[in-house]
């Protein structure tokens, strides 16, 4: 999580990558971005954005950072998540 905090840029969908590994394959492949900044005449990525293609998976990574930054305790959190 700090490492992601410390990349900057989208916070969110960098704890998803470094949470799912298949994430992570699809943006080393190129299939996805994980950030895009838009040169003058681009309106839009060459490749959809991860926060797009998985879309289930960034919120679930924002709740995460979302409950640690706010001390959630891991009972809390998989009760959130309804794993035990």
């Amino acid at each position: 999580m700090m490492e992601a905090f410390r990349a900057g840029g989208d916070f969110h969908s960098r704890t998803a990558m470094n949470m799912y590994p298949y994430i992570r394959e699809a943006v080393e492949r190129k299939e996805v971005l994980l950030e895009w900044h838009p040169q003058p005449g681009e309106d839009k990525p060459p490749v959809p954005l991860l926060k797009d293609k998985f879309g289930s998976e960034r919120r679930k990574a924002k709740m995460l950072n979302f409950s640690i930054a706010y001390g959630k305790t891991p009972v809390g959190l998989a009760k959130d998540w309804r794993v035990r």
